[in-house]
């Protein structure tokens, strides 16, 4: 509903809704390989560089569910905020 801010909190809800399955399929589940018994230099460095890879992926999912979570909260604050101009107004 528009009010006196303009924020509409549907479009807002659905929106929070989608970063955060967003966020939440980022594949963060395979954390390597276990050697088969292969001895290749380029097949260990390729298993150690995936693995920093999913170190960054985590990471970087972390910082942006706490993002969307600071979002979410500057959103409320929105509709409080325009809740009490609304009252003022009328």
């Amino acid at each position: 509903m528009l009010k006196t801010i303009g924020l509409n909190q549907v479009v807002f809800a659905g929106a929070m809704i989608s970063m955060k399955h967003s966020a939440d399929r980022i594949n963060t589940t395979i954390d390597g390989w276990t050697s088969m018994g292969e001895k290749s230099d380029v097949f260990e460095e390729y298993v150690q560089q995936f693995g920093r890879l999913q170190i960054i992926l985590k990471n970087y999912q972390l910082l942006v569910k706490s993002d969307i979570e600071k979002i979410n909260k500057i959103g409320d604050k929105l509709v409080e905020k325009d809740q009490l101009l609304t009252k003022l107004w009328k």
